[in-house]
């Protein structure tokens, strides 16, 4: 089901008043992958963005020869009456990892946000185990999101059970489309349906695009088709998401060692198989 993983969606909106700070971020994770990247063939990252920022971002974002960076706006995949727009920013952020690949067609893909940053080796079968991802899990009982979605999805609640972890992580295009499906079942569509329970839960976290996704694969019983089971991946030498090594603010990045490219440097490992790769909101490790 994964053969490579050389692909990733990244949803960009820039803030305002501090625009600024979430170009430069942004422009870190190019820079990081591209340095850790270690294919021939350039890693693709597509960003989407909201129409305003589209053109600002493809002028301000380095072109690195080893990452090719695609920005298109929302407006290339929901029209301007979809509910898709009336969404809080969170929600639609998580509505483009999913669908968005599944449109395009994508394979294994990696979602990641602009607060990440790659710190470890990694080519395009890093993260792939006899044809499944060694993605990210986490126990179903430590967030709601899990409860409340068992009911969007009409499936039971499991709260011993383990689910795909939060950004980043690894996904398939297939399986992304089977959730937006399910949803959908047939009446309309699935961000219609997605923004009406947001709109029912106001207060509280209805979905993520991880729990759609897990929950409909284990309903559909291909989960474990695509992806290595939880305990595999919680033993694995390798780690798509690295613990030891995060920037949360401005000062933590005095206490890295300088280096020529003013990367956070790699996880103590010379091998691209058994390093980290990514944290959200300042590192994470992908190798």
């Amino acid at each position: 089901m994964f053969s490579e993983v050389r692909q990733a969606i990244l949803p960009l909106a820039l803030r305002r008043i501090k625009r600024r700070g979430d170009l430069e971020r942004a422009a870190l994770l190019i820079e990081s992958l591209a340095r850790h990247w270690l294919d021939r063939m350039p890693f693709e990252l597509l960003i989407v963005s909201p129409n305003r920022d589209a053109d600002f971002l493809r002028d301000s974002l380095p072109r690195l020869p080893k990452v090719n960076v695609t920005v298109r706006p929302e407006s290339d995949f929901f029209p301007n009456f979809s509910r898709f727009y009336l969404m809080p920013g969170w929600y639609r952020q998580q509505i483009v990892k999913l669908y968005v690949p599944s449109q395009l067609g994508f394979g294994g893909y990696l979602t990641l946000d602009s607060d990440i940053v790659c710190v470890g080796d990694f080519d395009a079968t890093t993260f792939v185990r006899d044809g499944r991802a060694l993605s990210r899990w986490e126990p179903k009982a430590i967030h709601d999101w899990w409860r409340h979605v068992a009911t969007v999805v009409h499936t039971p609640y499991e709260p011993m059970g383990h689910g795909l972890s939060v950004t980043p992580n690894i996904l398939h295009g297939t399986l992304a489309g089977q959730a937006l499906t399910h949803i959908a079942n047939g009446r309309g569509d699935a961000i219609s349906a997605l923004g009406l329970w947001v709109a029912r839960k106001l207060g509280s976290v209805p979905w993520t695009e991880y729990s759609l996704y897990t929950s409909v694969a284990e309903l559909k019983g291909n989960l474990f088709d695509y992806h290595q089971d939880w305990n595999t991946c919680y033993s694995s030498d390798v780690h798509l998401f690295s613990e030891r090594s995060c920037v949360w603010g401005a000062d933590d990045f005095d206490a890295w060692p300088p280096c020529p490219t003013a990367m956070i440097p790699a996880a103590s490992s010379s091998s691209s198989r058994a390093g980290r790769a990514f944290r959200s909101n300042g590192c994470a490790n992908i190798a």
